[in-house]
């Protein structure tokens, strides 16, 4: 049985050409069940390795990952959306009795190197609140420095809460219907400095604290969380070492052909082309 990121990866790769492709992800996952959603917040945090880079499959995979944390947040009592406006926004609003919130989830490839604070965009999600409460930033946990680091001071110094998808995926699992402000102003519970592990041990204590669960629960949640990604990156690997085995399958000539069009070879010479063919 195909498991529920093989179901959304099939589903994007089949949706990807089509015009109305967000509007189709939008509606599958309309009636989504708390069950399944709390599943997909496991997966969600890592594009596929058979979405090529900038492609409209990891586009719609962004878009995925901004629908799952509105439904969230509407299910943990924040009725949210996911914002159609291009460039210079967030991707996700919500807004209860009290106060209004705007939010951006990030997934990564595993295969990617280090990340740095102009991947999290701390400082741009803070313009992008405006005249709105609070801003907070979903990320993979295992994708946040595990050091120090510049995005834990901007977070602090901005009032923007990092949080990760296995922390969603806990207040989902145990939400009672409880006021989550103090996640939201987690930075006034922190000095500015860099440091990670002060950052999520705060994290942990004011989310395990605002459902009634011991910090081992979060832990086994984390535990869940490293096993899953483990499982996720063997396919992966899988993913690329069959693409190896291809590769030496191909014939000089082939081989050849598909290297050009890989460094885009031949639209660079059409462009040199165009940039030279002018009259005077």
């Amino acid at each position: 049985m195909a498991s529920i990121r093989h179901n959304m990866i099939a589903l994007i790769l089949d949706i990807s050409g089509e015009l109305s492709a967000f509007d189709i992800l939008e509606n599958t996952l309309n009636g989504i069940s708390v069950q399944a959603l709390s599943a997909n917040l496991l997966e969600c945090g890592v594009i596929p390795e058979q979405f090529e880079a900038s492609s409209s499959e990891e586009k719609l995979w962004a878009k995925y990952c901004d629908i799952l944390l509105a439904r969230t947040w509407s299910h943990l009592g924040i009725p949210s959306e996911v914002l159609r406006t291009r460039g210079d926004s967030a991707d996700v609003f919500g807004r209860t009795a009290d106060y209004s919130i705007i939010g951006d989830a990030k997934a990564f490839r595993l295969s990617r190197t280090a990340k740095n604070q102009k991947d999290f965009k701390i400082s741009a999600l803070d313009d992008w609140r405006k005249n709105n409460t609070y801003a907070c930033l979903v990320a993979p946990l295992f994708q946040y420095p595990i050091s120090n680091s510049q995005i834990y001071f901007q977070a602090i110094q901005r009032n923007v809460t990092l949080l990760s998808y296995i922390h969603l995926k806990f207040l989902l699992d145990h939400f009672g219907g409880q006021d989550l402000s103090s996640l939201w102003n987690v930075a006034t519970m922190l000095s500015r400095n860099k440091n990670a592990v002060t950052y999520w041990e705060t994290l942990d204590k004011i989310s395990c604290n605002l459902i009634g669960q011991p910090l081992q629960k979060l832990q086994n949640y984390k535990l869940e969380l490293a096993h899953k990604t483990k499982e996720i990156g063997l396919e992966g690997i899988q993913f690329w070492q069959a693409k190896i085995s291809e590769y030496q399958g191909l014939s000089q000539q082939e081989a050849v052909l598909r290297l050009i069009r890989a460094e885009k070879i031949e639209a660079k010479i059409e462009t040199i082309r165009q940039a030279i063919n002018f009259k005077v």
